[in-house]
């Protein structure tokens, strides 16, 4: 909005300054009239007037730019009968203010969920431990009964008695049969 300020500025201005210069010169050379410095007062009034519009009118559109739901709802709440020209905001109404008491009674329960849940870790924690306790003591018995067994294995190989030792018979020739 400054850019609109300071375009409307030059339009106000430059007219003003050319018009000045042309004063200058006129008074230099002794031509005016008591009646056209009047009338140059009363045109100077009118820039100024108009310059300081074009400034309200900047200042006022950069502050509606930055901070337009704000000032929309000031202008809503101080002059209403120019609300219609404002637009509609899209922002939520601020929620209302919660006391503390009224806050501590909402966090009550989630402070019970809360209090419950680090019980619950803790004895998941615990299980945790006595499950891997429960393990390392299985995995030690298995390990005996497999020593054990190999034991008894070699007990058992060790009190067997030899094989026998396989004979090896040859076959007999067979005879003629007796006439």
């Amino acid at each position: 909005m400054t850019i609109l300020t300071a375009m409307l500025t030059r339009l106000i201005w430059m007219p003003s300054v050319l018009h000045q210069i042309e004063y200058i010169r006129s008074d230099q050379a002794g031509l005016i009239a008591p009646q056209a410095s009047r009338m140059l007062s009363s045109e100077a009034t009118g820039r100024l007037a108009r310059f300081f519009l074009a400034v309200f009118i900047g200042v006022g559109g950069t502050l509606f730019w930055q901070h337009g739901d704000e000032v929309a709802e000031f202008v809503r709440t101080w002059v209403p009968s120019l609300g219609w020209l404002l637009p509609v905001s899209t922002t939520k109404a601020p929620a209302p203010a919660v006391t503390s008491t009224e806050l501590q009674q909402q966090l009550r329960p989630m402070a019970i969920d809360l209090a419950l849940v680090r019980r619950s870790m803790e004895q998941l924690g615990a299980n945790q431990d006595q499950l891997a306790r429960k393990q390392d003591q299985m995995a030690q018995a298995i390990a005996t009964l497999q020593a054990a067994e190999q034991d008894i294995s070699q007990k058992i190989l060790a009190l067997a008695p030899p094989a026998p030792k396989a004979v090896h018979v040859s076959p007999k020739p067979a005879q003629p049969p007796a006439p």
